[in-house]
């Protein structure tokens, strides 16, 4: 996984320890569509449905910190919730440190959720782990 990606992995986790799990719908679902998860703080494990790529630790501060499967920090910035899609600004100002927005799938049975680059180019399997 490349570094741009695994800050953009980070940056997912980290939205979705925002504000506490929970559910809520940021707008008006459509009559009889799932609402979406709402990320809040806390630690979450990014990857697919087979596997966890990194870490990313949301703090109630607006900061959040990415890990790698090793737990080497990989990436850090702040984050922000822009009416119900989770936003990640790392540090730095290259072409893979700017500012991505993600929206959340439903909450699965198994406690994940996937989460979707709001330009539709990337999705990863969401879990938040106890903490």
């Amino acid at each position: 996984m490349k570094m741009g990606q695994l800050t953009l992995v980070a940056s997912v986790a980290f939205l979705a320890a925002c504000g506490g799990p929970q559910e809520a719908a940021p707008e008006e679902p459509e009559e009889g569509s799932p609402a979406a998860y709402v990320m809040g703080p806390g630690t979450y494990a990014i990857g697919s449905d087979e596997i966890a790529y990194a870490t990313t630790e949301v703090k109630t501060d607006g900061t959040y910190v990415d890990k790698d499967a090793e737990g080497t920090v990989v990436g850090q910035g702040t984050w922000r919730d822009e009416r119900g899609k989770a936003c990640f600004d790392p540090e730095g100002d290259g072409p893979e440190e700017q500012e991505r927005c993600w929206v959340n799938s439903e909450l699965q049975e198994d406690g994940s959720f996937i989460s979707t680059m709001d330009d539709g180019s990337m999705s990863y399997t969401i879990r938040p782990l106890p903490e």
